[in-house]
């Protein structure tokens, strides 16, 4: 009987072992960019080649339950702190790469997270009752008569003839 023939021997194979350091590496980075081309670029494996490597990594049961088993490990460690030194971390990767909209978006995000800016925004509730009373005491000042007497009497003559 072949060695893959038996569905229970596999899975008992896949159990016992062990990644290799890329693989290692390749899980962490998967773990923390959910891309699996730029997790094995990032773990060593060969650019050209990383989108195959990273689909083909996924597909190994092994590989994929170490991955999820990290992902559920780093989702336990979710927490303010590390929220902001990722924010961090990316800020600088992002600046050292020359893209620099994406590292002043981490500042921006991490400034927030500190309370270094508030939104500012107003939220302003009017009824259509109070939008009629102020358009009834609009037409009242309309009706009325507007005194320009007191206008002209305090003109002082300004001049620089002196």
């Amino acid at each position: 009987m072949p060695k893959s023939a038996n569905p229970e021997l596999t899975t008992q194979r896949h159990r016992k072992a062990r990644l290799s350091i890329k693989q290692e590496r390749f899980v962490k980075e998967y773990a923390r960019n959910g891309n699996g081309a730029e997790a094995a670029r990032k773990a060593g494996y060969k650019p050209k080649a990383a989108k195959e490597i990273g689909y083909e990594n996924l597909t190994k049961p092994h590989i994929k339950q170490m991955a999820q088993a990290e992902i559920a490990r780093i989702a336990l460690k979710v927490s303010p702190e590390r929220v902001q030194r990722r924010l961090d971390e990316i800020s600088h990767e992002a600046q050292a790469d020359g893209q620099y909209g994406p590292a002043v978006r981490a500042e921006e995000l991490l400034g927030k997270s500190i309370g270094m800016w508030v939104d500012q925004s107003v939220n302003i509730s009017v009824s259509s009752e109070h939008v009629q009373a102020l358009l009834n005491q609009a037409r009242q000042r309309q009706l009325e008569a507007i005194d320009n007497s007191d206008d002209t009497q305090d003109v002082v003559k300004t001049t620089d003839d002196d």
